[in-house]
């Protein structure tokens, strides 16, 4: 019998023997599958706040905001300062021949959550242009804002998460209250989280006297040079410009870091005990199989066939904990709705879905191989060391 034939025949085995050693395996896969759940759990608020920060970036869409600013709320750009950034070549013009751009203020709007704790969400102050500088948002129901009134429209996101948000709704913000007449969309960006009205109004209402920043659409992507240098070389304008995709890293690293590190160390952690979790448990396995692992001996069988049938065995039982940790991961959290701070100054909240993506499922899987190996690789090359005429001596 060839060296395959005798680790099939050795697993095959192995695995009919299981439910003689229960309790044993099922330590494996139980431990394997509450690591696989947690680590899932706590990537997916990672992998979703990215998705939802990065949403509908598009390159040929640029932020113009204060030269060394890191975030638009601190940013402050006069009314000059707009004008100028209007005329700079590449920008798109709409079918008026006007420059598609919104000039924009950012401020914030206090809200209750569902659970009735106190919050703020972005309350952003957009130009006439707002729909054509960002086409992704769609209204679901009512109408657009108008210039001059204290109306208000609410992104899908916040209107889920918070109440008093709905249709007809008034919000009671600085120099009054303010009507919600629209709900709309936006692709699962971070302007669903938001609140939005004429940024004229928001100005005066909050008695401002310049914006925060300029969002432009460029002619293409690689009009970003152009329209950059242009900027550089006007002696009025001290300000930096960012593609949508360089402005959204920028402001993102934090929280994404945050994010990822906590996942990481919850992870790490888990995932040692998991392993010495599976170490111990096939020390004990095996050392109750030490007899039967002499007798497979002296009957002639390999002892790397021995050695790599048990570390089989013990793959298979993680990446059944690993299948399980996974569907309890993706069946409960993914998809859900959250809410957390958006990394900035004001501390609004941003609302966003946790996302266990096929990436993190196959990384949960290759996390549970590497448990099953080590944890049966030691064991085994243990007890074939043993000598043969001792282990058969045990009980």
């Amino acid at each position: 019998m060839n060296i395959l034939s005798q680790i099939l025949a050795l697993v095959v085995v192995g695995l009919r023997n299981i439910p003689n050693r229960l309790g044993n395996s099922m330590v494996i896969v139980i431990g394997t599958a509450c690591v696989i759940a947690v680590l899932l759990s706590v990537l997916a608020m990672s992998v979703g706040y990215s998705r939802t920060i990065q949403g509908d970036a598009r390159a040929d869409r640029v932020l113009v905001i204060t030269r060394g600013a890191d975030y638009e709320s601190n940013s402050t750009l006069s009314r000059e300062n707009v004008d100028l950034i209007r005329a700079a070549p590449g920008i798109r013009a709409d079918a008026a021949r006007k420059p598609i751009v919104s000039a924009e203020v950012v401020l914030v709007a206090p809200v209750i959550r569902r659970d009735g704790r106190d919050a703020y969400i972005t309350l952003r102050g957009a130009g006439p242009q707002l729909l054509k500088v960002r086409p992704e948002l769609k209204l679901l129901s009512g109408r657009m804002f108008q210039s001059g009134l204290h109306e208000l429209i609410v992104g899908r996101a916040a209107h889920q998460q918070f109440q008093g948000l709905d249709l007809g709704n008034v919000v009671r913000l600085h120099d009054g209250d303010w009507t919600i007449v629209g709900i709309f969309a936006g692709g699962d960006s971070v302007r669903e989280s938001e609140v939005i009205a004429d940024a004229t109004t928001v100005m005066t209402a909050y008695q401002l006297s310049a914006f925060n920043s300029a969002t432009a659409l460029l002619t293409a992507g690689s009009s970003f040079a152009t329209f950059e240098k242009s900027l550089e070389l006007s002696p009025s304008l001290k300000v930096d410009a960012l593609t949508e995709p360089q402005y959204i890293a920028m402001v993102s690293r934090f929280m994404r870091k945050l994010l990822e590190s906590v996942a990481y160390l919850i992870g790490s952690v888990m995932g040692i005990g998991a392993l010495f979790g599976a170490l111990n448990t096939m020390y004990s396995a095996i050392a109750a199989r030490m007899n039967e692992i002499a007798t497979l001996r002296a009957l002639g069988f390999a002892s790397t066939a021995i050695v790599i049938s048990l570390v089989i065995e013990a793959l298979l039982l993680s990446l059944l904990g690993a299948g399980i940790g996974i569907a309890v991961a993706y069946g409960t959290f993914n998809g859900q709705a959250i809410n957390t701070l958006g990394g900035s100054r004001w501390d609004s909240q941003l609302v966003y879905s946790l996302s266990v993506s096929p990436s993190l499922i196959l990384m949960a899987t290759w996390i549970a191989c590497g448990i099953g190996i080590l944890g049966g690789l030691f064991p085994a090359i243990r007890a074939i060391r043993a000598p043969v005429a001792e282990s058969l001596r045990m009980s």
